[in-house]
């Protein structure tokens, strides 16, 4: 049976499941807020017997039950959970609040098994619990606790972004309230670009990506700011060694509309110029960021969300170097509930990446360079909830691609350098896509939907192409230009991406699970080293630049015995890669006319073994993970032609997260991960001339060795100062040790000739911090 046949029979079985349980049925629906603060529950249940479903990510509900039914039970992690009695037998509109516990031990875990009513493998994380980790210099990190998950790595310290089940940095869709993030650090990945005490909460998508996610081959991390305060003002933030935090929020209308405003500054530069040793004095370093979300009702049915997001770095070495990078964001969203059946949101989403870098050492030479990606998307979302079991989500999206890959011109009267201007690129993508989620019996539940992206690659002079003739592995030369009119398509690429999961329970404690997904990317990330920079340029799928495209196959098993704290997971997955890039030897990235004819493309694949043990209750809570995977690529010319470990392959990666509440004030926590070392080209062979040793690798060879093995531990320590239980004020000190063992993890290796022996050689290790790192944070809130 094909696949299509397959997902016709579920079509046709889901609708006469629906038309058999059509009758003498009601609809209960509305929203789920927190009683404390008004915001909405996106991670909320509501349950009727064995039917279970999840709010949306706008805390909104639709249950179908029987008539008959006469209570309702509304839950969330960390809540109380509320009883509702029903006293109609028609339709009606029920909002609940919720009352949170603070002292409820629950609230220190991580939910890391699933955040949906039907148990998908989404993976959650809500921020009271990230607070409670280790982290560098006292500053919550959002996305680094995600790589203390099964199939999550990182390259290393100070390795930007992150990588799943094999995939590239570039290859995970990262979402700040809907808008993209093309950098997600600050200050070379010492810090995320998620400010703690602005974020709600983030989901991770890896095994079954919604449909109405697209644009990458690996996963989606779907970060939601906080909505703000409608109940009364109050203020939060920290003070470290390196960094403050500040976050006001309050009523508009109380009841009804909320304001947040939350900042974030580091202040390394105003230390170094208190410095009388002017090589300090004259350089800084530094980041802020600003988080705001202004949200309001138009009626009972309508609601209005204006979100933004400005971050900046800066890099400043007296007067001869500068390096900034930022990113802006905007998210207009409009919700619209049409019946209590059927939820719409529609967004108007802004994104603005750019950085700049500056060299004015020698005023004759002296000039700056700047580069951008700006995306303008609308995306339109409905939420059908047709019936019991079943919710259809639907809709579409069209995006604006601007790429600015760089120009640069001279710095100050003195210089002489002469301008150089990279031809700026446009793109287009268009979106339809649909899935249905099902549960024709509790034991049993099914997802299936297709997206159909249409990529297109819009001209703003003439292009070139590249001469696919020559050696292999080799660099292509420019032939044939071909000029367009401005605005004219020069390529299109048609993608269908299918999505299937089935979820099976076996008994009252064990549940299977299996997934396929096709994904599809055209926007590619521009990086030839080991790790990516701020300085890296994305370019769209064009002419000579094919869409990366992925097949994901994974099985899966937990279990989690009644009345027991313990869980176990497991989960394997096979990923086939295409069009996976490269680049030729000695490729150069930056302000490279011909760059195109550097990229090589070709096959990949990447497999591997998820393990997980948790423990969800008592004193002590946390998990350990293990994930076993291998993640190649195949290109023709490099490696003889043969699969070669792709530059972020790790065979082992190992997390241990354990957190011991010691009392009701103090709270312990402590971080492990260990890992197998990176691969690395490192010569194979060598040959002597003139007196000298020269180093080469036959065949072309690719990350044929591999840097020693990774693991650090972090260690953090929590203490609440002692309050009232009616107090409107709180404060805490979190104590940390960053890589406690002190250990001097290796970041890259290379080869090189002793200083006056020439014919002997020595392996030099390259470590981004190899010393321990304490720090001491004092956070508030009234």
């Amino acid at each position: 049976m094909t696949f299509c046949r397959f997902i016709f029979l579920l079509i046709v079985t889901s609708f006469c499941i629906q038309t058999a349980r059509a009758q003498k049925m009601k609809t209960v629906s509305g929203f789920l807020t927190d009683d404390s603060n008004g915001e909405r529950l996106a991670t909320a249940l509501v349950s009727a017997g064995a039917t279970t479903i999840a709010a949306n990510a706008y805390g909104y509900y639709s249950i179908s039950i029987p008539v008959s039914t006469k209570t309702l039970k509304y839950s969330c992690l960390g809540y109380t959970p509320v009883e509702h009695q029903l006293h109609t037998a028609g339709d009606t509109v029920i909002n609940v609040s919720l009352s949170f516990l603070p002292n409820m031990i629950s609230e220190v875990v991580i939910d890391v098994s699933g955040n949906t009513a039907s148990d998908r493998a989404a993976k959650a994380l809500n921020m009271n619990a990230v607070k409670l980790l280790p982290s560098f210099l006292g500053e919550a990190d959002l996305i680094k606790s995600f790589q203390l998950l099964p199939g999550v790595t990182s390259i290393g310290d100070g390795a930007s972004g992150f990588n799943v089940r094999g995939g590239g940095v570039d290859q995970n869709l990262v979402l700040l309230d809907e808008a993209p993030l093309y950098f997600t650090s600050h200050l070379f990945n010492l810090f995320s670009v998620a400010n703690p005490d602005a974020v709600m909460d983030a989901v991770l998508y890896k095994s079954e990506i919604p449909a109405r996610y697209g644009g990458r081959l690996s996963s989606v991390l779907d970060t939601r700011l906080r909505d703000g305060n409608n109940q009364h003002w109050q203020a939060a933030g920290g003070i470290g060694l390196i960094a403050s935090r500040l976050t006001l929020e309050g009523p508009l209308k109380k009841d009804k509309s909320a304001i947040l405003i939350s900042a974030r500054r580091s202040y390394t530069d105003v230390i170094t110029r208190q410095s009388s040793n002017p090589d300090i004095k004259d350089n800084s370093i530094y980041f802020y960021d600003l988080n705001t979300k202004i949200n309001f009702p138009l009626g009972q049915k309508n609601r209005i969300f204006l979100s933004g997001y400005l971050g900046k770095d800066k890099i400043e070495s007296a007067e001869d170097f500068m390096l900034q990078w930022g990113t802006g964001t905007g998210t207009l969203r409009w919700n619209h509930v049409y019946s209590n059946k059927l939820f719409s949101n529609f967004s108007l989403i802004f994104s603005d990446y750019r950085y700049r870098l500056g060299s004015m050492s020698e005023p004759s030479s002296s000039f700056i360079w700047k580069a951008s990606i700006r995306d303008y998307t609308a995306k339109n979302i409905y939420n059908w909830y047709a019936g019991s079991g079943s919710t259809v989500t639907f809709g579409a999206e069209s995006a604006l691609h601007v790429f600015s890959p760089g120009s640069a011109t001279p710095e100050g009267s003195a210089s002489i350098f002469q301008p150089v201007r990279m031809k700026g690129q446009r793109s287009a993508d268009y979106s339809l896509f649909w899935n249905h989620e099902l549960r024709p019996a509790n034991w049993l539940s099914i997802e299936y939907g297709a997206r159909y992206t249409a990529f297109q690659t819009i001209a703003t002079d003439s292009i070139v192409v590249y001469d696919y003739e020559g050696k292999a592995g080799s660099r292509r030369d420019p032939v044939n230009p071909r000029a367009y009119e401005d605005g004219k398509a020069i390529k299109w690429y048609h993608s269908l991406q299918p999505r299937l999961s089935l979820i099976l329970k076996s008994g009252e404690s064990s549940t299977w699970k299996a997934s396929y997904i096709q994904t599809v990317q055209n926007l590619h990330l521009i990086s030839n080293s080991l790790s990516t920079s701020p300085l890296d340029m994305w370019t769209p799928s064009s002419y000579n630049i094919k869409p990366e495209r992925a097949v994901q196959y994974s099985v899966g098993f937990s279990n989690r015995p009644i009345h027991s704290p313990y869980k176990f997971s497991a989960e394997a997955y096979y990923r086939k890669l295409s069009n996976q890039l490269d680049f030729v030897d000695g490729a150069e990235t930056l302000l490279n006319e011909h760059l195109e004819g550097d990229i090589l493309s070709g096959a990949g694949r990447a497999y591997g073994t998820e393990l997980q043990i948790e423990r969800t209750s008592g004193k002590i809570t946390g998990w350990i993970s293990y994930t076993l995977s291998r993640t190649e690529r195949k290109i023709e010319g490099i490696n003889s032609n043969q699969y070669y470990p792709a530059k972020h392959d790790k065979t082992h990666a190992l997390s241990a997260v354990a957190i011991y509440r010691m009392s009701s004030r103090i709270l312990l926590s402590a971080t492990y991960s260990a890992a197998s070392g990176t691969p690395a080209t490192l010569p194979s062979s060598r040959y002597e001339f003139s007196g000298y040793t020269v180093l080469y690798n036959p065949g072309n060879a690719r990350n044929n060795y591999r840097i020693p093995s990774y693991h650090r531990l972090d260690l953090s320590a929590t203490f609440k100062n002692k309050t009232k239980p009616e107090a409107k004020t709180s404060s805490e000190w979190v104590i940390s040790a960053f890589n406690a063992l002190n250990r001097r993890n290796a970041f890259s290796m290379y080869l090189r000739q002793k200083e006056n022996q020439p014919l002997d050689l020595e392996a030099v290790q390259y470590s981004m911090l190899g010393m321990i790192v304490p720090s001491v944070t004092w956070n508030f809130k009234f």
